[in-house]
């Protein structure tokens, strides 16, 4: 009897290293501001530098405005697959909560999107973050916020810098805080692109690929009349133009009859400006035009 306690208590002991071998719990860090489709940055209780965690802890969702400490426990998996975690975690007490500090702002928006170049062809919303600002591009996303053309909007956003953010992409993240203002926009008018170049006097840099600064062409939109007039190195000229989408055409342009003496670019200009085949984005601070895929004119942003 003596015996067999002995071997019972031997048992039992070694169950319980065994256990204790294969289950442990411990404290974590987790650091904020890490995309979704990241791995996570965790710290230890022992650790200096944050390193990625790629397992999955049970019961717990990530934010990303919020840094935290955790207290986790770890069970090791028998029989686990092959390049699959050998452990799996589940939280036991959210220890730590902190909200990252992030920055408030107003934004006033157009009430369409526009074509733009980001990492690709793309939509992009009009936006200012002053009343008195020019409007600009916007190329991110904003949580929570429902935008719909024909509408404009005053909202409040936090925005928050992003730790590690993926390559070409936003180095912040926007969420909605209010919805301020949203009005109907019961005017019919041209594009947003079209009151977009309207502000703006198009200085002609290059043509066919050649620099043709020198030579002081420019354009000059009015949206409102769907005109448009410049110089064309020797000539001014004016007409109609028509945009849809990312085609944009210029028919029945009328010039000035002066004799052109000297070096000028004016017959290549017409060329590319009368072409049937004419497509166009707006990159940055520049307006440019394409005959099937050809860049064959580039023109900067200029002050009227």
């Amino acid at each position: 009897m003596i015996k067999f306690s002995a071997l019972l208590l031997l048992f039992l002991t070694t169950i319980g290293f065994t256990s204790s071998a294969q289950t442990n719990d411990f404290t974590i860090k987790i650091k904020s501001g890490v995309p979704h489709e990241q791995a996570l940055q965790v710290k230890y209780y022992n650790s200096i530098n944050w390193e990625p965690f790629y397992a999955h802890f049970e019961s717990f969702t990530y934010d990303p405005h919020y840094n935290y400490e955790l207290r986790v426990r770890r069970i090791k998996l028998k029989n686990a697959e092959l390049n699959k975690p050998s452990y799996r975690y589940s939280l036991l007490k959210i220890t730590h909560k902190s909200l990252t500090k992030a920055e408030r702002l107003e934004m006033e928006i157009n009430d369409k999107r526009v074509d733009c170049q980001g990492s690709g062809q793309m939509k992009c919303l009009m936006v200012k973050f002053n009343r008195n600002d020019k409007w600009e591009y916007f190329y991110d996303h904003i949580n929570g916020f429902d935008y719909k053309e024909g509408y404009t909007y005053n909202i409040i956003v936090n925005r928050t810098k992003l730790e590690n953010p993926p390559q070409d992409a936003s180095a912040y993240q926007y969420d909605l805080v209010k919805l301020v203002n949203k009005t109907i926009t019961n005017t019919i008018s041209l594009p947003t692109a079209a009151a977009f170049l309207s502000k703006f006097k198009w200085k002609l840099i290059s043509l066919n690929g050649k620099e043709v600064s020198k030579h002081n062409a420019f354009l000059l939109f009015d949206a409102h009349n769907g005109r448009i007039s410049g110089n064309s190195s020797c000539n001014n000229f004016f007409g109609p133009f028509v945009i849809s989408s990312n085609k944009i055409s210029f028919p029945n342009l009328g010039t000035t009859m002066r004799a052109c003496m000297g070096e000028n670019i004016e017959a290549d200009l017409y060329q590319v400006l009368e072409s049937k085949d004419l497509h166009y984005d707006i990159a940055e601070q520049t307006f440019n035009l394409y005959i099937k895929n050809k860049h064959v004119a580039i023109f900067g942003l200029s002050e009227k």
